[in-house]
């Protein structure tokens, strides 16, 4: 079975996020599959629970005594909303598979298990090669929590996110707090016995807007665009006849190497109460962070970093904004790259694709960088 076939099954078997889609019944589809594959493979395979009937599952060759590297990738997609192509056809057409998942990431995953095939026929490298195929990547990133503790350390770890074959050697985390402010609700026939909460929430935006225009890009770190940060939900009211007397925000800011989310939340708050001030009647409430997923960087000299550069004839590692399982494995103390086939300015589309040269240039790659690695 080559890459093309392998990237094929996975997806045409739906794998939505439950977060995305509360109707979807997770992952185990695609690794009810994967297991039997690698079975029929008669690979050394293991499949773990990590949340109710959402599995992870790895497959693992060794060859003798040396470092393990682990290739990692994940099984779970956005929601299938809004797509103009059929999302789980497996349809191969104009030299490239189209479907949920196929760039992000079922075709990087489908290289990955086809390297692990050609490794095992070959006896010139020494060591372990883990695939792991984890649950959970697009929301909370339970599956890769999970295999971590479970089963680190490895010596090398690489996460096939689409970067068009682009050497990654670091990516910016991620903070997300719900703000609240909550006023007094009353009959819209007069309002003037309520205090609406909606309204009361426009200061609040206006600071919010301030301190990412003028206050969060004092985050810097060499290689990195600036902190950034952005108001991504807003909800509030129950009926229109009705002043409500609660709105809420959810904020997003992107975090970089180095910088403390507690500072960082500090000046958050502080920056907000002292433009909107105490106002009568109305009560604001910043919460705790819900997610707090870290950035991360592996150094440039890295034999990792400087490995997968020379291979790809790439001068110098590039970073992202974008976060992934891979600062997960950083934060655990393993070195850890972002490379993998296709754009992931194709992930997340109405019409995803990866092409079929992608996925053949992505099979040789992680090759090549496996028989280097594991000399």
């Amino acid at each position: 079975m080559n890459t093309l076939q392998i990237a094929q099954e996975l997806v045409r078997r739906a794998s939505v996020n439950p977060l995305h889609d509360p109707n979807s019944t997770g992952e185990n589809t695609v690794v009810d599959w994967l297991e039997e594959w690698g079975h029929n493979q008669k690979l050394e395979t293991l499949r773990e629970a990590v949340l109710p009937e959402r599995d992870n599952i790895s497959f693992t060759i060794t060859n003798g005594k040396g470092p393990h590297l682990l290739l990692n990738g994940h099984t779970d997609t956005v929601s299938v909303a809004g797509m103009d192509i059929e999302p789980f056809s497996g349809e191969v057409r104009e030299e490239k598979l189209w479907g949920r998942g196929s760039t992000d990431m079922k075709g990087p995953l489908a290289c990955m298990l086809s390297t692990l095939l050609q490794l095992r026929e070959r006896n010139d490298w020494k060591g372990s090669v883990t695939v792991g195929c984890v649950v959970d990547e697009e929301t909370e990133f339970q599956g890769i929590l999970k295999l971590i503790e479970d089963h680190k350390p490895w010596d090398f770890a690489v996460v096939g996110e689409p970067t068009r074959l682009r050497v990654i050697r670091g990516c910016k985390g991620c903070l997300r707090i719900n703000i609240r402010v909550r006023g007094r609700a009353a009959h819209s026939s007069d309002p003037s016995q309520g205090l609406n909460a909606i309204v009361g929430m426009a200061p609040v935006l206006e600071a919010l807007q301030g301190f990412f225009d003028e206050e969060i890009g004092q985050f810097t770190r060499p290689d990195f665009s600036p902190c950034t940060g952005s108001v991504g939900l807003v909800e509030g009211g129950s009926a229109v006849n009705i002043v409500p007397d609660e709105c809420a925000v959810t904020i997003d800011i992107r975090t970089l190497p180095g910088q403390k989310t507690s500072e960082t939340c500090r000046a958050l708050e502080n920056y907000v109460h002292a433009r909107v001030g105490q106002r009568e009647g109305y009560e604001l409430i910043i919460e705790p962070p819900y997610h707090d997923s870290p950035s991360f960087e592996t150094a440039v000299d890295h034999p990792l970093v400087q490995t997968a550069c020379t291979l790809r004839k790439q001068d110098n590692p590039d970073t992202v904004a974008f976060g992934c399982d891979g600062s997960k494995l950083a934060a655990a103390g393993i070195p850890t790259i972002i490379f993998g086939p296709g754009n992931i300015a194709q992930a997340h589309t109405k019409d995803e694709f990866i092409s079929l040269s992608d996925l053949e240039a992505g099979t040789d790659a992680y090759l090549a960088l496996a028989l280097n690695l594991l000399k």
